[in-house]
């Protein structure tokens, strides 16, 4: 091989032409639940949400602040509980609003749609 080499250019996937929009008497009509889902409660008392069999969303205060805190688990084999592993992110109340907005306003799924990933 010669290190004058061009690098290989990446594949891009195309994407299938999009289906005419259904009239709006087709469209299914989307009402805002106003039924929320209601978060489990850990042994410390902090609320969270399971997004998985072993991850966990948890709003929690530390030395005064609120975090929020989206962490790996696994069963402790002694005990048979559930507890945090090493794996984890904590946001601060600021971070989590500029995520917050990056979601809301489709910037993420726009970038995981165009990654190939289902949104």
């Amino acid at each position: 091989m010669s290190s004058t080499a061009e690098p290989k250019a990446k594949r891009v996937k195309s994407e299938p032409e999009p289906e005419a929009a259904p009239s709006s008497s087709e469209q299914p009509v989307e009402e805002a639940s106003s039924e929320r889902t209601a978060p489990s409660v850990n042994e410390q008392g902090e609320e969270y949400f399971e997004l998985s069999a072993k991850k966990r969303f948890t709003v929690r205060k530390w030395k005064g602040n609120v975090l929020l805190d989206i962490r790996e688990f696994y069963e402790d084999k002694k005990t048979e509980e559930m507890r945090p592993g090493k794996k984890g992110i904590s946001l601060t109340n600021d971070q989590y609003k500029a995520l917050k907005a990056l979601i809301l306003d489709g910037s993420i799924d726009e970038i995981v749609a165009k990654n190939g990933g289902e949104v």
